[in-house]
């Protein structure tokens, strides 16, 4: 298997050879990425950096992002279908100059990523060994062009008072008002989200407050996003209390989760 670079490092190390070459801005362009993304029932599909299904796309320098809701080991097995790949996936991308292999260590990770190189006029095939013939995608290149490069901001870290920024990156939007909502963590690991009391289902993009109670000494409340690299951790696993903290949310699925099995979605929409 080839090793692993997770999306996180590789964007932390490229920001900060972006910042050093230009001095100090706050900004850095990165390689298009490919996400492949599977489903509960270990099925993916394949986005680009839009969002857009994948199909076609211009040849050149990618990073392949695999990608789980959660870690698949963390489930328990059920061995009568495929929820959680039967404990991890067996993700396998081939093609001209390509050969990606994973299990996202034992699906003990939920995110990895590879740099890869895509040759013009030229056929992939993405494929999950554990049922090949239903988790199966595949798309070609074109014969010419140039992936387009992507720009991502730099969010600093609050040296002053020791605690990073707890904000994910967004899309740029400013909203003028900032909405609470209330989550919660129970001793057993049920997470809950509500707003005015209601369960969140779906909401629109902006910036919002996540009240946090939490009760468990022995799980977090962590958010997924759309293209997040990994879940963040709103709330520690040895955190008993109640935090606040500050998320600018994009369109999209995301998802809420305590990492002992209790998995929750809402999305977020014009």
């Amino acid at each position: 298997m080839r090793r692993a670079v997770h999306r996180l490092s590789f964007l932390l190390v490229v920001l900060a050879a972006a910042l050093f070459a230009s001095g100090g801005a706050n900004t850095a362009t990165i390689n298009a990425t490919l996400y492949f993304n599977y489903t509960m029932n270990c099925t993916f599909s394949v986005v680009d950096d839009s969002g857009n299904q994948v199909t076609s796309v211009a040849p050149g320098q990618y990073q392949i992002d695999i990608r789980t809701p959660v870690p698949f080991g963390t489930i328990p097995k059920n061995f009568s279908d495929m929820t959680a790949c039967k404990g991890m996936p067996q993700f396998q991308l081939t093609g001209p100059g390509v050969n990606v292999s994973t299990t996202l260590t034992a699906g003990c990770e939920s995110d990895e990523s590879y740099p890869a190189t895509l040759q013009p006029n030229a056929t992939y095939v993405a494929v999950d060994l554990n049922q090949p013939t239903v988790a199966r995608v595949s798309f070609t290149t074109l014969a010419s062009g140039t992936p387009q490069k992507i720009t991502s901001p730099y969010t600093s870290t609050n040296l002053g008072k020791g605690t990073p920024n707890q904000s994910i990156v967004g899309s740029g939007l400013t909203p003028t008002t900032k909405v609470t909502l209330a989550g919660t963590l129970t001793p057993r690991g049920r997470v809950m989200l509500t707003m005015k009391g209601k369960p969140v289902t779906k909401l629109k993009p902006g910036k919002y407050t996540f009240a946090i109670t939490d009760k468990s000494a022995h799980a977090s409340f962590a958010l997924l996003g759309p293209k997040s690299p990994k879940k963040q951790n709103l709330t520690g696993s040895a955190f008993v209390g109640k935090k606040s903290v500050s998320v600018t949310l994009t369109k999209g699925r995301w998802t809420f989760l305590s990492g002992l099995g209790q998995i929750h979605f809402f999305t977020v929409g014009s």
